[in-house]
């Protein structure tokens, strides 16, 4: 495996570890604290990464076993699902342990499965390798990450 690759893996696996770091410290009343008026709260970001990377978890594995294949997908709204989800009032423990989980087990798959990153996901928009697709899942949850440091960072709580 490539160098860069390995890189990938680990930035994409590390991903749930830095989470936790940024959430280490916050009580319930901080996880409701956001950035500012119409923002998400800390919990609503953090149930809306582990959403998503729920739906990119079943992607990154169909392509890794049908590479080629077509795979739809269906959209979603993020803001429906923070509502009918019930983002807000929710624990998050169970949706942090579940991400390392799911990105563990993902990274696992790429480190075993030969020529991994270079497999194929055909979707309706177009294709992707699980390279590509790994960077955007990375660039999504540290995207995320850092709302969460700057909602710290608003309301003055040190990350500790």
């Amino acid at each position: 495996m490539k160098d860069e690759d390995i890189k990938i893996i680990q930035l994409y696996n590390d991903a749930p570890k830095v989470l936790m770091e940024v959430l280490n410290g916050l009580g319930e009343r901080e996880l409701d604290l956001s950035r500012g008026e119409g923002k998400w709260t800390i919990r609503e970001i953090v149930h809306h990464i582990v959403e998503c990377d729920l739906n990119y978890f079943q992607i990154n594995r169909y392509a890794l076993a049908n590479t080629g294949e077509k795979y739809i997908f269906n959209e979603f709204d993020a803001d429906v699902w923070n509502q009918t989800m019930n983002h807000s009032q929710r624990a998050i423990k169970n949706e942090v342990q579940l991400f390392s989980i799911l990105r563990g087990y993902i990274s696992y798959l790429c480190e075993v499965i030969p020529d991994s990153l270079d497999r194929i996901l055909v979707h309706q928009n177009g294709k992707a390798t699980v390279r590509d697709a790994l960077n955007h899942d990375i660039n999504h949850s540290y995207h995320h990450i850092e709302q969460i440091k700057e909602t710290r960072r608003v309301h003055n709580i040190q990350e500790i």
